[in-house]
């Protein structure tokens, strides 16, 4: 959809231009549509950043950073989740441990005790 845009508008140039060397210039029908065709396949060639081309572009960036950045947040978040179960391991390993130290201690204290 987008070539076809630009075709339309660089054929209003062409006849544009080819009217303007007809009028203006006195040149020959001919003679101003091989210049307009010049100056159209010189523009084409040279690859000219148009206002169009260059918001399809940045649209196009803009879309690739929105997938790489939801991509992004999705790996955190993953992340995140994978380091808290980790977290909630340990500390419950901990409090095991604790647990259990309580209770040799208490019951190596029992022993002296009595």
């Amino acid at each position: 959809m987008f070539a076809l845009r630009l075709r339309t508008q660089i054929m209003a140039i062409h006849a544009e231009a080819v009217e303007i060397l007809v009028t203006k210039g006195r040149f020959e029908p001919k003679v101003a549509i091989g210049i307009a065709e010049a100056i159209e396949v010189s523009m084409t060639l040279a690859q000219l950043v148009t206002v169009p081309i260059l918001d399809a572009r940045l649209l196009e960036l803009r879309t690739e950073l929105k997938a790489e950045l939801h991509a992004l947040r999705h790996e955190t978040k993953v992340e995140l989740e994978r380091m808290k179960a980790e977290l909630v391991r340990w500390v419950f390993l901990t409090m095991v441990g604790n647990v259990a130290l309580s209770a040799g201690m208490t019951a190596v204290l029992k022993v002296f005790t009595n």
